[in-house]
């Protein structure tokens, strides 16, 4: 599978795993439909400030995006990153201890 192709799946299940259409995803993206379609088709090569508006619309950061395109198993862990990077550092320290109480590390 090409490039392109594999890319635009990698879109449309981060767009289906947070229940967005592709028209919710376009209007959040600041992206016509038809562009949403055709990246998810593999039949349009986004540029980088659209793959940008994508991670935009799909609230994650360019970072995570790329992160869990190489490494599929990563993405949870920089979706966590993202969640805890726009929280108050007193929060950060509480999910710390709920991680290391979970996994007792």
């Amino acid at each position: 599978m090409d490039e392109a192709r594999r890319f635009g799946r990698y879109i449309r299940q981060l767009r289906e795993d947070r229940g967005l259409t592709q028209s919710e995803l376009a209007a959040r993206a600041g992206l016509a439909v038809d562009s949403v379609r055709r990246i998810e088709r593999g039949q349009l090569s986004p540029s980088l400030r659209s793959v940008a508006k994508l991670a935009a619309g799909m609230e994650v950061s360019l970072h995570s995006l790329f992160g869990g395109y190489e490494a599929p198993g990563s993405f949870l862990a920089d979706r966590i990153c993202d969640l805890l990077a726009q929280r108050p550092l007193e929060d950060v320290v509480s999910a710390r201890r709920v991680i290391v109480a979970l996994l007792g590390a």
